[in-house]
């Protein structure tokens, strides 16, 4: 029995490698880089063209395992639009992932497209969304935060392929806070 708790909490060690305050911590680089633009060569993209991304991935990559025992790694979709209007460079992004343990969760927050080159696109979101269990991971509450970072690279007929990563969770707003963290393989596409 020790040893399984042991095992149990070196996996929940492992679980905070990605935290809620590191990736507002990376987030909030991203954006001192983007305010430097002719220091980092990093341009902060002006409106555009609204986009459509969808994903493919795996929710819950790190296993970390909530109170109830799961420590499943199951598929995750993801459909998301990005707003071609941004107002200084911040536009709103509305989403829906959904995984195949039956969980669900829609969002809804801001984002910034970055330009690294012409064709490399790095996109940073941070959004509150509600969340539904199903058979997936007990999350602590339906209300959530989520943060994202993918990086993709634009195609010359405007299309993005990409890797996006996720992470979710309650912010330690509720006693149960097992978080959750994915990874995505995305392509978007411009709608206008």
């Amino acid at each position: 029995m020790g040893a399984q708790h042991a095992y149990r909490k070196g996996k929940a060690h492992a679980s905070q490698v990605f935290t809620a305050p590191r990736w507002l911590w990376i987030l909030g680089l991203v954006i001192l880089l983007s305010a430097a633009p002719s220091a980092w060569a990093v341009t902060l993209m002006p409106s555009g063209a609204p986009y459509l991304s969808v994903g493919v991935g795996v929710f819950n990559m790190i296993g970390a395992v909530d109170d109830d025992g799961y420590n499943h790694t199951p598929a995750e979709f993801d459909a998301e639009y990005q707003s071609g209007f941004r107002f200084y460079g911040i536009g709103y992004v509305l989403g829906l992932l959904a995984n195949s343990d039956g969980g669900v969760d829609g969002y809804g927050g801001f984002y910034a497209d970055l330009a690294l080159t012409p064709h490399w696109i790095l996109t940073p979101v941070a959004a509150v969304s509600g969340y539904s269990r199903g058979n997936s991971k007990h999350m602590g509450s339906t209300f959530l935060f989520r943060l994202e970072l993918g990086l993709a690279y634009q195609m010359d007929n405007g299309g993005r392929l990409g890797l996006k990563i996720g992470h979710l969770s309650n912010g330690d707003l509720y006693g149960r806070n097992p978080g959750e963290n994915e990874i995505l393989v995305t392509y978007s596409f411009p709608l206008s």
